[in-house]
């Protein structure tokens, strides 16, 4: 039975995180370890409201890592007081605002250490409907990918497991390589939900 409080609502409450989505990074990166000491700029996308940008920021912080930055976007407003986090209340699929935003960041080409993306569509309760939409919405942002991770890049991507999905992983392993691409579902991921995450190591 679906219960909006399970125990990593609490838990996120507990430890200060803004939602229960950090955890599932954390998750990701005790197995995968994507942040390391040489990760210095890093892009979120569907950053609100910011847990897994806080666990992040506290993750370099811990691996004394200097002058990182973190950009975060979302269509919601994410209020991250944090020094050297930019968050930006922008629709990542208009390329053209958004490569606006890395220029004045000073981001260029192939220069992003690490995406992490928990962006989703408006849902339905339709899984398969959901899942075509999920997909849909990640191929509108692969550009981002292609264009600003850099070759050794790493990144953990949502997506919806559903119509589509094997023939988005096999695009992915396409382009980024077939052994570095992996299939994760944290224990965090509420076990109802057809969310999973294609991991880049």
């Amino acid at each position: 039975m679906y219960n909006p409080y399970d125990y990593y609502f609490k838990k996120a409450k507990k430890d200060w995180y803004k939602a229960r989505s950090a955890f599932k990074l954390e998750e990701i990166q005790t197995k995968f370890h994507l942040i390391t000491k040489d990760t210095k700029t890093v892009i979120d996308i569907g950053c609100a409201p910011g847990s897994r940008i806080q666990y992040t920021a506290a993750q370099l912080q811990k691996l004394k890592v200097r002058n990182f930055k973190i950009v975060g976007f979302d269509l919601k407003p994410a209020d991250i007081k944090i020094p050297e986090v930019h968050t930006f209340q922008q629709d990542v699929t208009d390329i053209t605002a958004v490569n606006a935003i890395f220029t004045q960041l000073n981001i260029g080409e192939k220069s992003v250490d690490f995406i992490q993306s928990d962006m989703a569509p408006n849902t339905i309760g339709d899984k398969d409907i959901d899942a075509m939409r999920s997909i849909a919405l990640l191929e509108e942002t692969l550009r981002i990918y292609e264009k600003y991770l850099k070759p050794d890049g790493k990144f953990a991507t949502k997506i919806f497991m559903g119509p589509g999905f094997d023939e988005y992983l096999a695009n992915m392993k396409k382009l980024f390589g077939g052994k570095n691409i992996k299939i994760f579902k944290p224990q965090s991921s509420r076990k109802e939900s057809k969310e999973t995450y294609i991991i880049k190591i």
